[in-house]
C-alpha cells in the first residue's frame, strides 16, 4: 500500500469518527438528573511506565483529600489513537468518561466533536482562576477562540536543542555559548563531524512535527488560512514559504553529506545515539532529557534554534490536555471534574508532574515550590523552563489546528523523506501541499 494511500485512508477514519462523534446522541435517559452526595469519576488517560505510576500517586492524593465526596476512577486506554477509538464508541453507548486526557494533535478532533465542555465555561465563574498561571504560548494552543481555554493543559513539552558537551568541545566549540540559528546548528554539526567523526546532527523524523516547529521559529503559519484559528477551519498546508525551502535546502545536504543521522522513525534509537555519543547535536522533545542525558551533565540543553529573524517566530508546545465531557454528564460531574483538572494544574502538583515524568510544568508558580525550585537548580531544565516562559503567543507558536492533523503528518514526513534522500526541496513539498490540501477538504466535508 503506498503512502499516498495510506494518508488518505487515515484522513477518512479521522473524518468518520468526527462524523459519528457529531450525529450521534446519548441514549434516551442518558442524561442524569444533577447527583446529589458523593460524585465517581471515570478519567481515561495514556500514561505508561513512570508518568502512569507518578498520574496513580497524584489520583490517590486527590482522592484522599476529597474524602469520598470525590472519587476519581483512573483508567489506562492504550495509545492515544486506541483512546480516541473508544472515546467514539463510548458517545455512541452513552459511556464516556467524565475526564478524558488527549495529546494535543487531536484538539482540532474534539472540538469539532462538540461533546466537551470549554473549560471556560467553569473558570468564568472561578474567582480564584487565573489565566496567568499558564504561560502565554500554552493558553493560545488551547484557546477556545473566545479567549479561554477549550481544556484544562496539562502534560506540555517543546523542542529543543541538545548538545554533547564532549563532542563538542573536543571540535574546538563551546558548549555553554551554543548555536541560535538552524545556520549556525548545521555550522557546527559539519565541525563536530569533520573533527570527530561522530554525527553532527539527528532530529525527530517519526513525523512532521520538527518542520511544524522549524516553520514556527520563522514565524511562518503551517495551516492556511490563520493556522486554522481564525474564522474559518484550515483548508490547506503551507510548506513552501522561502523560510521553509531555506531550512529544508539546509538540512538536505546534512543529510546527504552524512553529517546528520535520520533515524527514521525510530526515535529511541537517535535518543540512544546522542546519549553513547555519537550524535553532537539532537532536535527532540524536552521530554527526551531524562534519557538522553541519565546523569544531567553530559549534556547542554539550549533553546530551539530560530530559521528567521521573524517577530511572530516562536516554539509550538506538545503534551496533552484535560477535556471534561458534556453530554451524559450531570452538574455535579461536570463540577467534580473541574475540581479535579483544577487540582492536577496547582503549582505543587505540576512541579511534581514535571519532576517525575520530564514534562514541563503548566503552572508558571511551579517553580516556586520546593519540588520546582530543586528541579529549576539544574541548568538545563531551567533552560527548558525558560524557553516555555519566554515563548511568545503568536499565530506562528499557536500551531496549527485541524482535526486532520494526525493524518497529515505522515503525508508530509513522507515528502521531507524523500527530500533528504535527494529530491528537489520545493517540487516535492509542493506535492504534499496539493495532497495535503485533498486530505484537509475530505476532513472537513465529513465534519460538517
Amino acid at each position: 500500500m503506498s503512502l499516498r494511500t495510506r494518508a488518505c485512508l487515515a484522513v477518512s477514519a479521522a473524518a468518520t469518527l468526527v462524523l459519528a462523534l457529531s450525529a450521534c446522541t446519548a441514549p434516551a435517559g442518558a442524561q442524569p438528573s444533577a447527583a446529589s452526595g458523593p460524585v465517581t469519576l471515570t478519567f481515561w488517560h495514556e500514561m505508561t511506565g513512570p508518568a502512569a505510576t507518578e498520574l496513580d500517586t497524584l489520583v490517590s492524593q486527590f482522592n484522599e483529600r476529597e474524602g469520598g465526596a470525590i472519587t476519581v476512577d483512573a483508567s489506562y486506554q492504550g495509545s492515544y489513537a486506541d483512546a480516541q477509538t473508544k472515546y467514539t464508541a463510548a458517545v455512541q453507548s452513552g459511556s464516556t468518561p467524565d475526564v478524558l486526557m488527549m495529546n494535543d494533535t487531536s484538539t482540532g478532533f474534539l472540538l469539532d466533536s462538540k461533546k466537551t465542555v470549554p473549560l471556560s465555561s467553569f473558570t468564568d465563574g472561578d474567582e480564584s482562576f487565573s489565566a496567568d498561571s499558564f504561560p502565554p504560548v500554552v493558553r493560545s494552543y488551547y484557546d477556545d477562540g473566545s479567549g479561554g481555554l477549550a481544556a484544562m493543559p496539562f502534560s506540555v513539552s517543546q523542542p529543543v536543542l541538545y548538545v554533547d558537551r564532549a563532542l563538542a568541545t573536543q571540535a574546538g566549540l563551546n558548549p555553554d555559548t551554543p548555536p541560535t540559528t538552524l545556520a549556525d546548528v548545521a555550522s557546527w554539526a559539519e565541525k563536530i563531524h569533520a573533527v570527530t567523526g561522530a554525527y553532527g546532527l539527528s532530529m525527530n523524523m517519526a513525523d512532521s512535527w520538527m518542520l511544524e516547529e522549524m516553520s514556527a521559529s520563522g514565524g511562518q503559519l503551517f495551516c492556511t488560512p490563520d493556522n486554522g484559528r481564525g474564522a474559518d477551519r484550515a483548508t490547506g498546508l503551507q510548506l513552501t514559504s522561502p523560510t521553509q525551502v531555506s531550512f529544508m535546502q539546509t538540512l538536505q545536504k546534512l543529510f546527504l553529506d552524512g553529517t546528520a543521522l535520520n533515524p527514521g522513525t525510530d526515535n529511541s534509537a537517535m535518543v540512544s545515539a546522542f546519549a553513547t555519543g555519537k550524535v553532537g547535536l539532537m532536535l527532540t522533545s524536552s521530554g527526551a532529557y531524562t534519557t538522553a542525558d541519565p546523569q544531567k551533565t553530559a549534556s547542554k540543553v539550549a533553546p530551539f534554534p530560530r530559521t528567521s529573524n521573524s517577530d511572530d517566530a516562536g516554539v509550538v508546545i506538545g503534551g496533552n490536555a484535560l477535556w471534561i465531557s458534556g453530554d451524559g454528564h450531570s452538574a455535579a460531574q461536570q463540577n467534580a471534574a473541574y475540581a479535579f483538572v483544577t487540582y492536577l494544574h496547582s503549582a505543587e502538583v505540576q512541579a511534581a508532574w514535571a519532576s517525575a515524568t520530564g514534562y514541563l510544568a503548566s503552572n508558571t508558580a511551579a517553580g516556586t515550590t520546593s519540588t520546582g525550585a530543586q528541579m529549576l537548580a539544574d541548568p538545563n531544565s531551567k533552560a527548558m523552563a525558560d524557553q516555555l516562559a519566554n515563548t511568545p503567543a503568536t499565530a506562528a507558536s499557536a500551531g496549527c489546528r485541524t482535526g486532520a492533523l494526525p493524518a497529515l503528518r505522515p503525508t508530509v514526513i513522507g515528502a521531507f523523506t524523500k527530500v533528504v534522500e535527494g529530491a528537489d526541496v520545493a517540487d516535492t513539498m509542493r506535492d504534499a501541499e496539493s495532497q495535503a490540501a485533498q486530505q484537509i477538504a475530505a476532513y472537513n466535508q465529513a465534519a460538517g
